[in-house]
């Protein structure tokens, strides 16, 4: 019985420490709101509508 309970407890560590460190990474991931997303990537499209037009290519 106490085998059956360490190898029980050993696999909620496991899982525990899983979780923790997906939730971790969805938290960095989605740390950034999305309007402050949208602004950046109008501010880069921007640019490079600016360094296209100076090759030549304006739309």
């Amino acid at each position: 019985m106490p085998r059956i309970e360490a190898a029980v407890q050993g696999e909620l560590d496991r899982v525990s420490q899983t979780l923790t460190s997906r939730i971790r990474e969805l938290a960095e991931r989605y740390a950034t709101p999305l309007p402050e997303l949208e602004t950046e990537v109008e501010q880069l499209a921007a640019r490079v509508g600016v360094h296209l037009a100076q090759m030549g290519f304006a739309s």
